[in-house]
């Protein structure tokens, strides 16, 4: 089952100033992309639990991750230098969302919040947002793997 898989977005380092600036520009660039086949709907809860874990595959080295995500990876991967393209290793990680108000994740949260984890990661040409695709989980909280493409 994907999800948000209508909706086109380009991750960068921009961070907005509020989650409405980033609406408003997510807003113009859903109907900049898809003319009259948009359909952002901000408002639409799309995940009905307060947490959510989702992967996604990003270039870093040992000391980038947030607090937030943990590394899907083995003990000893960064020991293999032949991983390692200028200091950084293209690795699996999971991240923990919170949502604010504890019960569910709207679209517009749920992008805004993956784009503000995105700001600081290399993500190679891989930086369009393709939707995110169920993944199964061995806790009650949903689970999501975030697609990019090129």
């Amino acid at each position: 089952m994907g999800l948000l898989n209508q909706v086109v977005w380009t991750f960068n380092d921009i961070e907005y100033k509020s989650i409405d600036d980033f609406n408003a520009k997510v807003h113009q660039y859903q109907n900049l992309i898809l003319k009259e086949k948009a359909s952002w709907k901000p408002e639409e809860i799309v995940i009905t639990r307060g947490l959510v874990d989702i992967s996604y595959t990003v270039w870093i080295d040992r000391d980038s991750l947030a607090e937030n995500e943990t590394l899907l990876e083995t003990d000893d991967f960064f020991e293999d230098e032949e991983n390692s393209e200028d200091g950084l290793f293209q690795a699996e990680v999971e991240a923990r969302f919170r949502a604010d108000n504890g019960k569910n994740f709207t679209a517009l949260e749920l992008l805004y919040k993956l784009h503000q984890q995105m700001t600081t990661k290399e993500l190679g040409d891989h930086v369009f947002f393709e939707g995110l695709d169920k993944d199964e989980s061995a806790t009650n909280i949903p689970r999501f793997h975030l697609n990019c493409g090129s």
